[in-house]
This record gives structure tokens, sequence and C-alpha cells, in this order.
């Protein structure tokens, strides 16, 4: 070994900064018939959904001899609903034409035809399909692209409590929150979930822990005339935190516009993105400019796009408040906001209120803004600490209160900063004069 007069052992102890999903998905609905509230499941594949919210089970309580449309079964599911009876080669699929309430142990189902053959007491009961929950997550993962991870909160099915759910909601994290097959309606007039929705996600990022900033999503009950769908953009849901949408659709809309919203980095404006659903009427030009001007999203295919493919017709927030009209700007703030709190985390504790400290304050917050200009997600930006200021001249120019104000701001552990960013939207309309002359 040769022989140094200065020995330096090097090692790596970088900090990483936090870091987030810019569009993890949180879908709170009913899962399987007679199911009950359960914790928050996260998820990143829809099949593990369907698994985890099945439509409903349950057993047949008496024995059925054919031919027969009655059957007594342990639960009571909806009418409408499409089960398979039995088991193994003796399984019948039948719609439930009616449904009694469970009395004794059992419910009298009328089924829509007769079942042939024989089916004992214990056979299980199957229903066919997805439960709201799932469904409303596998469209959310349909888009394309689609999100990383979706969330899955259910509620009872029979007496859901919004609430509580709500409440268990706080601590997921996830940016975008939607309810499962919940338009806006006007029933019930009041606590309307998708106003408890509104209401959640306005509490939850004014006050809530740090980077649990969110949007929720909605879309309109389709039967309601557009008269009333507009209407019902009022209160807690008219604020710039929620995403309404208008659809022609009997899909889960809303689910599927999450999707396509987790889908984007935050600085992607929705515009004319495409989106997985099944609908084929389209609104009419007079019913879109009525949308726009209320602050409400439309689902549209545009003759100049190829395809014949379904976009979203605009990007807009729910009210267009703090000058936050669309989506996207909404999204990069609360990005912006995360990722200079994820950097200057670093500093809380370890850098002193003098010069060589605020100016490493400073440094830090360049390194989280400079790459978003590199990548164009910003245009420019400014960063003013008033402390700094007065501690960069020679202390014997400064005033009494200007010294105080350092005094203060040292005993006090104290640091005001300000930040500002230029943020340049993407263009979304272009007005062009076309003159031929000759």
């Amino acid at each position: 070994m040769p022989f140094n007069y200065i020995t330096v052992t090097a090692s790596s102890d970088l900090f990483a900064p936090a870091t987030r999903a810019f569009g993890d998905i949180l879908v709170i609905g009913k899962g399987a018939f007679g199911g009950v509230a359960t914790d928050a499941r996260p998820f990143t594949y829809p099949g593990d959904a369907e698994t985890a919210y099945p439509k409903g089970t349950t057993k047949l309580v008496d024995k059925v001899e054919p031919p027969t449309k009655t059957a007594q079964a342990a639960a009571k599911f909806p009418v409408g609903t499409q089960v398979a009876i039995g088991k193994d080669d003796s399984v019948e699929v039948r719609t439930i034409a009616s449904a009694g309430d469970v009395t004794g142990g059992k419910s009298t189902w009328s089924l829509d035809d007769n079942l042939t053959k024989p089916h004992a007491a214990d056979d299980p009961v199957v229903a066919l399909g997805l439960s709201d929950l799932a469904a409303a997550i596998a469209l959310a993962f349909r888009q394309t692209p689609p999100p990383t991870k979706v969330w899955g909160l259910e509620v009872a099915f029979d007496s859901p409590v919004w609430t509580g759910a709500f409440t268990a909601a706080k601590d997921v994290p996830a940016q975008i929150v939607v309810l499962a097959n919940t338009p806006l309606n006007e029933t019930p007039a009041t606590s309307h979930p998708v106003d408890l929705l509104a209401k959640h996600v306005i509490e939850v990022s004014n006050s809530g822990g740090d980077g649990s900033e969110r949007i929720g999503v909605a879309m309109l009950d389709q039967t309601l005339t557009q008269s009333k769908q507009i209407a019902l953009n009022k209160g807690s849901i008219h604020d710039n935190r929620m995403v309404l949408v208008a659809h022609k659709s009997g899909d889960d809309v809303a689910a599927a516009v999450a999707g396509v919203i987790a889908g984007q980095e935050p600085h992607i404006s929705l515009l004319l993105k495409p989106i997985s659903i099944e609908m084929t009427a389209l609104f009419t030009a007079a019913e879109i400019q009525d949308y726009y001007d209320a602050s409400i999203n439309w689902v549209t295919s545009p003759v100049l796009l190829p395809g014949h493919g379904l976009y979203l017709g605009e990007g807009l927030t729910a009210s267009p408040s703090g000058n936050k009209k669309y989506i996207d700007i909404v999204r990069t703030l609360d990005d912006i906001s995360f990722r200079i709190k994820a950097t200057l985390i670093e500093a809380v504790g370890d850098v002193r209120i003098d010069r060589p400290g605020l100016r490493t304050v400073v440094t830090l917050v360049q390194g989280a803004l400079s790459p978003l200009v590199s990548r164009g997600v910003i245009e420019s930006y400014a960063i003013h600490i008033p402390l700094l200021v007065l501690l960069e001249r020679d202390r014997a120019t400064l005033s009494a209160e200007e010294l105080e104000l350092i005094r203060k701001g040292r005993s006090g552990r104290n640091v005001d900063m300000e930040v500002s960013v230029v943020y340049a939207g993407v263009i979304h309309q272009i007005a062009v004069k076309l003159v031929l002359k000759g």
C-alpha cells in the first residue's frame, strides 16, 4: 500500500426529497350488494379490484324444484340484477324481476324465466357483472395513458355513510377523488354526495397536511335537462377544485375523466384528450356553448380529428375563481407547491438564519424550479426573501426598524419567502382570418 500524507474516506449521504405520483385516484363507492364499509385499498391492476369488490354473492335458502320462477335467497338483490344460480353444470342465468325484503333469513325472488334444473339449498347465487366500485376502477384504468395507482374505498351498499368515507379519505395519498356511479342530480336535495365531495377536497386542500392537495371529479345526470344540470353547479361544487363533465353515456364518465386526468402530467391541458367510453349521441353547438359558459366540461368528437374518437371538449374547473379556470393551472400549482415543500424540508432544523443559510434556501428552491423551466413547464420564476435582503446590506446602513425585523426573524425562527412563477398555458382557441384575393 502506498504512503499517504492525507487520507480521505468518501461516502455518499445525498438527500432524496419526497416524490409523489401526479395522478393517483381515490374512488369511493358501493361494492357488493349488502356489503359494508371497508378500509381504502390500492390497486395497480383492475382485475384485483374486481376480486376485491364483487357485485354480490349469496345462496339459496330452500331447495328449488323446476319449473319455477320463484327462489328463496339469503339476501335481497336489486331488481334487474342478472344472477347465476347453481354450481358446476347446473348453473342457470336469470334476471331478478322482483325481490322481497329479508324476512326469517330469506328473501323471495321472482325471476324473469323458469328455472329448468333442480337446485339444492345452499347452492351459490352470484350476481353477474361488476359492482359500482369495481367498474369505476376498471374504467379509470382503461384510459390511455392509464393512471399508475387507483385506490378503492367501499361504503355500505344499503346505507352508505358518505361522511365517514370522506373522513377516512383524508389519509389516502391521492390527488384525484371521484364517486363511483354517483351523478350530480337533485336527489337528495341536500347533503348530496357530490356536494360532500366538493367540501372534502376544499377542506383537505386548504387545511390538510403537506402534499394533501386534491381535486374532485363528478359527472352530471344525463336524464336532467341542460338548464337543471347547469343550475346544480352552485355552492361548494362551484369551486376551482371541482371538475364537472356533461355526457350522453351509460358509463361512469366521472371515473373515466379521472383516469384521463391521472394519466397526464399536471401541466398538460385536458383539452381534446381522448376518453374511452361508449357514447354515440353528441351535444349541439348551442349546448356546448352553454356548458362552457357554466364552467362545465363535455365529451365531444370533433370532425377535424380522424377516427371519430371521443375527447374531452374542454379542461375547465367548475369555477374560474382565483384565475384558476383550467384544471392544469390548479394541478400545476399543487405540484410546484409540493416540490418546494419537499425540497425545503431539508433546510428546516439545519439551516441557520444568516446570509449563507438563506442563500442555501434560495439555492434549494432554484434546484426545484429550474428543471421545470428547462422542460417548458413554467417560463420563469423569481425568489424573494425579505430577510435576506436586509442581511445582504451593511449592518451600519440598517435602520432600527430593519434591525428589529432581523431580530424577530431570528428569535421566532421564522422566514418569509415569496416565489413568483410565470406559467404559460397552452393554446385553447385560435382565431384565423382567411382572405382570398384574386
